[in-house]
């Protein structure tokens, strides 16, 4: 019998194989090989994308501005976000977590004794927590975190120049004794907003490395803000601010080491400064910044055990949702996050509210230097108000947190890059006929 004749090979250009071609129309030809290290696109963004960002936008400028219905419609401007993706969110742990969060605090109706107090409470919690999942699953592009993190921008700009402007009204341009704010809104928020902005500037300096534009317009505005956050007065935002920018500093340098004394110092101080283990001297040094002491650093070191005590009278469901802040004899709010969480939503609602924050930030920092850096300088510059703050279902911080979740998957190049060494790992091989075998031989 006959032996069947072998394919001669044709020339292919460098790293896609041989292209085959039959004999005399002998057998059939073989589909040329596409090539191997093809530049992989990013995935198309889906119909309906831009309004969402745009509708996102909207959030973004009332966290940083807020008139006095931002909340009201918070839960269904996020809702409207993702539902104009055209695509359901893809669950990851941290979605999964907000998402028990804000069940656990609407379940807390259930066992409260004040549900007037409970339902706008809970309604809050259940709008940052959608907030985030919305952030995550609507910025997948360069330019959706650009134009959110812009948005907030402007809004914080808004208020650092009303705030510079109330303050050279009155002459007191450098004199950080007195306080000023905007009107009508609470003159820490205000201080708490423009120390978040000052993180979305450095994320957005981060996203937008590759143009010397976008990487210094944001880190301008830094300056202003931190400017305005000095006049309101806020002892935790003005040490937040310079915390968080030299922990940006120290991340650069060293990373690993940054990464990891940021994070056990956190966790540390979370723990320790509501349970009155810190030292009575520092916290009176800190009382008497800006010339303004008051012996207990405004109610705080006198609340603090009350709002323990009462903690510990439902440990593991809490007393319900906005509940504590409107009941105890003190008329104020704990101003500490783990007691604030631990009052409304108790043991459970800790570790939920926690784990989501930690899951973001620990999900972001390990993708690399960058996000490890954006990770720090907001765990450094929001650890002063988790610990004498009143900020735990706050706009700006959960959208702040959900666009760090983003910045690792989109910070590089538009088009991905093939490995390096990539064409000596996957150039084909080249087969050449070998007489009288009817096969071929690798070389």
């Amino acid at each position: 019998m006959r032996a069947p004749r072998a394919h001669q090979v044709t020339a292919a250009p460098p790293r896609t194989g041989p292209a085959l071609r039959p004999e005399m129309g002998v057998g059939r030809a073989r589909p040329t090989s596409a090539p191997a290290t093809a530049t992989r696109q990013r995935p198309a963004a889906a119909v309906g994308s831009l309004p969402a960002v745009l509708v996102l936008c909207v959030i973004a400028f009332m966290a940083a501005r807020p008139p006095w219905w931002s909340f009201n419609y918070a839960a269904p401007l996020a809702l409207l976000a993702i539902g104009l993706t055209g695509r359901l969110p893809r669950l990851r742990g941290v979605d999964t977590l907000a998402l028990l969060l804000a069940v656990w605090a609407a379940a807390s109706v259930l066992w409260s004794s004040r549900t007037d107090l409970t339902l706008p409470a809970c309604y809050r919690y259940i709008s940052v927590c959608l907030l985030l999942v919305a952030c995550r699953h609507v910025v997948s592009a360069r330019r959706d975190l650009l134009l959110t993190g812009w948005a907030y921008l402007a809004g914080c700009a808004v208020v650092a120049v009303e705030v510079v402007t109330g303050a050279r009204s009155q002459g007191d341009v450098l004199l950080f004794a007195h306080r000023y704010g905007v009107d009508g809104r609470e003159v820490n928020l205000t201080a708490y907003t423009l120390a978040v902005g000052v993180v979305v500037a450095l994320a957005l300096a981060v996203a937008g490395a590759h143009s010397r534009t976008l990487r210094l317009a944001p880190l301008a505005l830094v300056a202003l803000l931190g400017y305005a956050v000095l006049l309101t007065g806020s002892r935790g935002a003005a040490i937040g601010v310079l915390l968080g920018l030299l922990a940006a500093l120290a991340a650069h340098l060293l990373p690993r080491l940054t990464g990891v004394t940021v994070a056990g110092v956190a966790a540390v101080a979370v723990l320790v400064v509501p349970f009155g283990m810190t030292p009575q001297n520092e916290m009176l040094w800190l009382d008497g910044l800006y010339g303004r002491p008051t012996g207990d650093i405004s109610g705080r070191l006198s609340i603090w055990p009350y709002a323990l005590s009462t903690w510990w009278e439902s440990p593991l469901n809490g007393s319900g949702a906005g509940v504590f802040i409107s009941t105890n004899p003190f008329e104020i709010g704990p101003h500490n996050l783990l007691l604030t969480v631990g009052n409304d939503l108790g043991l459970v609602g800790v570790l939920l509210y926690f784990g989501t924050m930690a899951a973001a930030l620990v999900s972001a920092a390990r993708t690399g230097r960058r996000a490890l850096l954006l990770a720090c300088a907001f765990t450094a510059a929001m650890l002063p108000i988790w610990l004498t703050g009143q900020w735990e279902t706050a706009l700006g911080f959960w959208l702040a947190l959900g666009l760090l979740t983003v910045v690792p998957g989109i910070q590089g190049p538009a088009r991905g890059v093939a490995p390096r060494h990539g064409r000596s790992l996957l150039r084909r091989a080249t087969l050449v006929p070998v007489a009288g075998a009817g096969g071929f031989l690798r070389r």
